[in-house]
């Protein structure tokens, strides 16, 4: 009985983390991804999954849909451009989530500041950063 109360604890830890997550973050679903997206075609209504699968953005598990962090889209809805080098440089083995995370916490070689908030800025540093990234906790 003990295991599986500390299994539910750490569940509702996780899901209370990720709701904070997406508070701070807002989680775009792929309709509100193409609603942002200035240039878009009208015709290409899945533009998140299409970037997603092209290594452009990321998604993380939400509510039982795969969800685009704000964050990684400039003002007229477009991926930012460092973002695919970031995700190209972090481990392959890291989670969606654990990839959220880690773009969100600050960072020692980054000065303190979170990687989004280089990505956003286009500062380069973040690349070697993302390469560098490992011991990411599990979420």
């Amino acid at each position: 009985m003990y295991p599986s109360h500390i299994g539910a604890h750490c569940s509702a830890t996780t899901d209370l983390q990720r709701n904070e997550f997406a508070q701070k973050y807002p989680l775009l679903d792929d309709a509100s991804v193409h609603a942002q997206w200035k240039n878009g075609s009208w015709q290409i209504t899945r533009i998140g999954d299409i970037w997603k699968r092209t290594g452009k953005i990321m998604s993380v598990p939400h509510d039982g849909t795969d969800a685009f962090p704000s964050f990684q889209f400039a003002e007229d809805g477009t991926p930012l451009p460092l973002m695919e080098k970031v995700l190209k440089a972090l481990p392959c083995e890291m989670t969606p989530w654990q990839r959220a995370y880690w773009m969100t916490s600050p960072r020692k070689e980054l000065g303190g500041q979170f990687p989004a908030q280089c990505i956003r800025a286009g500062d380069e540093r973040v690349v070697d950063a993302a390469g560098r990234a490992k011991g990411v906790p599990r979420y």
